[in-house]
């Protein structure tokens, strides 16, 4: 399990112009800086951002631990407000920009936070260091930053 679907993204200080967000773009995960959490040993990979409608989306390939590859989407509303998560009854997602280049998401279910994440790019643009905390699909708490290099 790649372990990044659960976890969701940011509230604005003004929403920023696609073409200006620097999150916006394909990165592709160095496994080698990274510290998977021993449950999620992803052998690889790619996330790629977009943003329209006030909305960023996450989608992601890679192959997990027992080498299967795994996609997905989430969604990310950057407004600061709670918003429902279809695939999990109970849980919302809130999500802010910390700053222009810091994109944060708490999940909770039923009142509980189960995943916090920050997507954050440095300044230089090229860089984007996932920390993703929470409780996987097993009931288990897991902790991983991912650092991923511009495509």
């Amino acid at each position: 399990m790649l372990a990044i679907p659960l976890l969701v993204g940011a509230v604005a200080h003004a929403a920023l112009p696609q073409d200006k967000n620097p999150l916006i773009g394909t990165w592709n995960a160095n496994i080698e800086k990274s510290k998977r959490h021993p449950n999620h040993l992803f052998k690889s990979a790619k996330l790629r951002f977009s943003a329209a409608n006030s909305v960023i989306t996450l989608s992601y390939t890679g192959v997990n631990m027992s080498g299967v590859e795994e996609t997905g989407n989430t969604v990310f509303h950057p407004d600061g407000k709670e918003h429902p998560l279809e695939v999990m009854a109970g849980a919302v997602e809130v999500s802010r920009w910390v700053n222009p280049q810091k994109l944060e998401t708490v999940v909770t279910q039923n009142g509980k936070v189960i995943g916090h994440s920050t997507y954050e790019v440095s300044a230089d643009g090229r860089t984007l260091t996932a920390v993703l905390r929470g409780t996987d699909a097993s009931g288990a708490p897991f902790e991983q930053v991912i650092v991923c290099d511009r495509e």
